[in-house]
Formats: C-alpha cells, sequence, structure tokens
C-alpha cells in the first residue's frame, strides 16, 4: 500500500520494515485518518465486543508465600484459565512504573537513535528491535513494535551497549522478577509431586527474556489487532502492565469457544502467564493460556514481559511423576530449541497450533 502525506508518497511495508521504522516510525511520519492495508485483519480475526465475557481472571495476595491459599490459588488459576494476577509480590508500585516510563523513554527517541537496534544490524547482540511479530511472513501485519533484551546466562558485560536511558531498569527488573517466579513455579511443581532444584531450573526457566512492547493510537483498532492470538511457548510469563489505560490484554476463557476475558490493568500488579512447556510437563493439568491484545484509538500502550524458559536443547515431555497411576502421556516428546521454538518464531501468529500439533491421539 502506498500512503501520500504532505511530506512524502511512501510504501507502507517498505517504510516500516525495510526502513526499519516501524509502526511508531509511521504513526509519528504521518497522521493517518484510515488504517493502511497491511495492518487490515481478516473478518475471522477481529475482534469484537460479544466475544467478550465478564473477567474471572483471578488476582492473588502473595504478601504471604507460605499460607496455604497462597498454592492453592495458583494452582487452581493455572488449571482453569492459565492466567492470574498477583499483588503484594514485593515490588513497589513505583518500580514497576519506572520500567514502563523506562519502555516509553525508549520509543520516544529519535528514529535514528531507534534505528541502532533494528533486528539484523543492531548495535547490541542482546537487544534488538522489531516490528509485528514475523512481518516479512505475515500477510498482514500486527500493530505493534518491539524491543527485545536477552539475558545471558553467563557474561558480566552483555548489557555495554543496551540504550542508557533504560538499562538499569532492565537489569534490575530481571533481577527482581526471578525470585517471584522461582516461588510460582515452585509451587506449581510441587503440586504435580515433583520439585525444583539444580538439577532441572535450567530445563524449566534457564533463560529470561524482556520485550517492551509499543502499541500506538490506531485510527482504525476494529480492523487492526496489537498482538494476534497466541500461547507464550516458553514456561512461565510475568508481565506488568501500564496504569491508566484502556484494557487491552484478553486470555480465551475456554478452547471450545470464541469467548474471551480481560486481563485489566491493576496497579502494583503482575500478569503471570502458563507457557506450553508448563502445559506439557503437566500433561494437561495447567493451560497455556491463549491471549491476544486489542489497540485503541485514543491512546498508545506499553506493557513489559518477561519470558522464562528452558535452555537451548532442553527435552521436554510429561513429568514422569505426573504419569504414575498410569495416567497417558497426552503430549509427545519434544526438543525445545531445535523443533518447537524454530517452529513457532519461524511463523506468524496462529492460537494454540503449535502445542496442538505435538498432542497425542
Amino acid at each position: 500500500m502506498v500512503l501520500t502525506s504532505s511530506k512524502d508518497e511512501i510504501d507502507v511495508r517498505d517504510f516500516v520494515l525495510n526502513k526499519r521504522n516501524g509502526i511508531k516510525g509511521l504513526v509519528d511520519f504521518i497522521t493517518l485518518n484510515t488504517l493502511p492495508s497491511p495492518y487490515i485483519q481478516p473478518p475471522h480475526e477481529r475482534f469484537t465486543s460479544d466475544k467478550i465475557i465478564p473477567s474471572q481472571v483471578p488476582v492473588i495476595d502473595v504478601s504471604d508465600w507460605l499460607d496455604p491459599r497462597v498454592a492453592r490459588e495458583i494452582c487452581d488459576a493455572a488449571a482453569k484459565l492459565g492466567v492470574f494476577q498477583i499483588v503484594n509480590h514485593g515490588i513497589a508500585p513505583e518500580e514497576l512504573k519506572a520500567v514502563i516510563a523506562a519502555a516509553r523513554g525508549f520509543f520516544d527517541l529519535p528514529a535514528d537513535e531507534r534505528k541502532r537496534y533494528w533486528k539484523g544490524s543492531s548495535v547490541s547482540e542482546t537487544a534488538w528491535l522489531t516490528t509485528s511479530f514475523t512481518p516479512y511472513k505475515e500477510s498482514v501485519l500486527e500493530w505493534r513494535d518491539f524491543f527485545k533484551f536477552q539475558y545471558p546466562r553467563e557474561g558480566h558485560d552483555f548489557a555495554t551497549t543496551w540504550p542508557s536511558l533504560c538499562k538499569e531498569q532492565v537489569i534490575h527488573h530481571f533481577e527482581r522478577i526471578k525470585p517471584i517466579t522461582k516461588k510460582i513455579l515452585n509451587i506449581l511443581i510441587n503440586n504435580l509431586n515433583s520439585v525444583v532444584d539444580e538439577s532441572n531450573e535450567d530445563a524449566l526457566i534457564g533463560t529470561m527474556r524482556m520485550n517492551f512492547n509499543y502499541y500506538p493510537e490506531c485510527p482504525e483498532p476494529n480492523l487492526a489487532i496489537g498482538t494476534g492470538r497466541h500461547t507464550d511457548i516458553n514456561t512461565l510469563t510475568l508481565l506488568i502492565q501500564e496504569d491508566g489505560v484502556l484494557s487491552s490484554l484478553y486470555g480465551r476463557a475456554s478452547e471450545h469457544e470464541d469467548k474471551w476475558v480481560d486481563v485489566p490493568p491493576i496497579p502494583g500488579a503482575i500478569v503471570v502467564n502458563v507457557g506450553d512447556v508448563l502445559q506439557i510437563l503437566s500433561n494437561g493439568k495447567y493451560k497455556s493460556v491463549e491471549h491476544c491484545v486489542l489497540v485503541h484509538k485514543s491512546c498508545s500502550r506499553i506493557s513489559v514481559p518477561i519470558f522464562y524458559g528452558p535452555v537451548d536443547d532442553t527435552v521436554i515431555e510429561p513429568l514422569p511423576e505426573v504419569l504414575e497411576n498410569n495416567e497417558v502421556a497426552r503430549y509427545r516428546k519434544i526438543v525445545y530449541s531445535s523443533n518447537y521454538l524454530k517452529d513457532v518464531l519461524g511463523r506468524p501468529h496462529d492460537g494454540k497450533k503449535t502445542i496442538g500439533s505435538i498432542k497425542l491421539p
């Protein structure tokens, strides 16, 4: 699609992708009154209000991690919906707001400064910027840019090339969130009659990646999608949402119907998503939640997820403890990096098709 402005005539895909401007660069360059055609979703992928049902997403007070109620509520939420929010987790709301502000600060940088981090030519080996999800393989683009940080397991100079305005916030957020993630994981794995220890921690949460997700104002949000329907392929995702903006995150209420529940932004809360790895390990007892993100005409939005997953080449299969008492495995064995991860990252978002492809008859 070619857009005409008082400045130039531009090809949208070329401007956004090849010229490394992203969707943020596009909305800064030209005032959009209609949605560019590369972003118009087909009717069956559009999100309408009749699909939304009253929120059922639990908000769990974890101020006392040793309280049996906390474990019970976390396991129940993981089994029923695969998504919940936690409050009183020990990170002050002001600290979470500072992370959101750092993300906004990055996307407020001049375009040429942001371009230095564009995927494929980034000045950093552990941080890169891109748009949509797999933009060169998507027939329709998602209305999102994201800046990804990878936290290496070894080395101390990985962040030297990260933007100075957000580097410290990113490092501290990684460090603050991991102990919370380990507590949640221990609860969930203990409920499966297994344990997390030095022998298997890397196979569960040995990798950490963080996104700064940016969703600009959208001229026709009913035709677009911020992030398409998908499940997280990793073990657990812990996400913070920007306060004071419209609800945007929705989780599928049931695998058997097209109904979705709102995951509203709550000041100081952290959203926890169960990922595909936990669904496989639990043999389906925990649900990897299918979710999507909407966009709005009146406001932009920031979210910051941290994705915890296995190290490369980890073998993932239902835990032996889960298969005791002659329970039949519902998922075939996979190698996380060499086939499952590459499969997901090599194609557009498509709901739960990936985990469905490894489900045994």
